[in-house]
């Protein structure tokens, strides 16, 4: 393992010093009349941020009904992501991406976004132009380009900081001392056995940045059938995903499905699946064995009818895991975005 530290540790310097030469070359770019709220991270791999942008979204327009609200995602694997697009309900998830579809199916009256050039792609089709307007920037902690009011930054509670070092020795994209930036961090995926792991994280955080506030938060499951059959018999589950972290995926469903087994089939992160793909599952089922997956695989099963076709003609239910984000000291968490978007809507400029 030494051995194996010292081979790499070149190239994660490497990385490092042109992740550093890319920054220092871009110049931020202000959206004009926009407030920006960036929710991102500092490893890769799944950390919950399509909740948590969801959620900061439910929770500011419940204070701010009458502004305009966009979710700008760079659209990763995204088939438009190059020429940029604006996402529609009816959007095909291969052509704009699985989470902004997600966000757009989930939030119809906000407005999504997505290209690789964030910038570019605003311009072009942002469609908000009068009255307030709030713009989250999904993934956007390393994204140099725009200008943001508010920066979240998201740690796992599994593993803040992942093993510590930066790709290619691990999972980091940067140092944890580029937490300077953030406005908060919040913990996710909090629990009686990780609660451990974050506490002296919390008080490193505090010792080091004293003004930087950190908040600990849970994703509270619950299972909506979403194909019923005719059998209300159900054995065994087959959970079938392709996210960031399928391990919790697989940890939470069994957290809350505790009478059946769960046995998991695993695709690469933001899999764009084929009718064969999702067939050949279905022919290997068991009796009364129900498919079980995420909102984030949904989006793109629902645009396969030769699947669903199938599904129903083998009387199979499906059975959806969805999350929703819950905050201890909530309201401490909902008066830091109140507060600052009071401010930005009196043209005063967050502290």
């Amino acid at each position: 393992m030494r051995l194996l530290l010292w081979l790499l540790s070149p190239l994660s310097y490497l990385y490092q010093f042109f992740f550093f030469l890319d920054k220092s070359r871009q110049t931020s770019v202000q959206l004009d009349g926009a407030f920006v709220i960036s929710v991102g991270n500092l490893s890769f791999g799944g950390t919950g941020k399509t909740p948590v942008v969801q959620a900061i979204i439910k929770l500011l327009l419940k204070r701010f009904p009458d502004y305009q609200y966009t979710i700008l995602s760079r659209g990763y694997k995204a088939g438009l992501s190059g020429q940029g697009a604006l996402v529609s309900a009816s959007s095909l998830p291969i052509e704009v991406g699985d989470e902004p579809l997600l966000h757009k199916q989930s939030l119809p009256n906000v407005q999504v976004i997505i290209g690789g050039n964030r910038v570019k792609s605003y311009l072009t089709f942002n469609q908000m132009k009068n009255g307030p307007h709030i713009v989250l920037l999904d993934d956007g902690f390393q994204h140099h380009r725009i200008k943001r009011n508010m920066d979240i930054v998201l740690l796992d509670a599994n593993a803040p900081f992942g093993n510590g070092f930066t790709i290619p020795l691990g999972t980091l994209r940067e140092k944890p001392h580029a937490l300077q930036r953030a406005t908060a961090v919040l913990f996710t995926k909090v629990n009686s056995q990780n609660r451990e792991n974050v506490i002296p994280v919390q008080k490193k955080i505090q010792s080091k940045y004293p003004h930087l506030p950190n908040f600990v938060s849970k994703f509270e499951p619950k299972l909506e059938v979403v194909v019923s059959s005719i059998s209300s018999s159900v054995d065994s589950y087959c959970l079938v995903t392709g996210v960031g972290n399928p391990t919790s995926v697989l940890k939470t469903s069994n957290e809350l499905i505790q009478k059946q087994p769960i046995r998991m089939i695993q695709f690469p992160d933001h899999h764009h699946y084929t009718e064969l793909d999702l067939e050949k599952i279905v022919n290997q089922l068991a009796i009364n064995e129900a498919l079980l997956t995420t909102e984030k695989d949904w989006v793109k099963w629902k645009f396969l009818p030769s699947f669903l076709s199938k599904v129903k003609e083998r009387n199979i239910q499906i059975s959806l895991l969805k999350i929703e984000l819950v905050v201890e000291q909530f309201e401490k968490w909902e008066s830091l975005f109140i507060d600052h978007v009071s401010n930005y809507a009196k043209g005063i400029s967050p502290v």
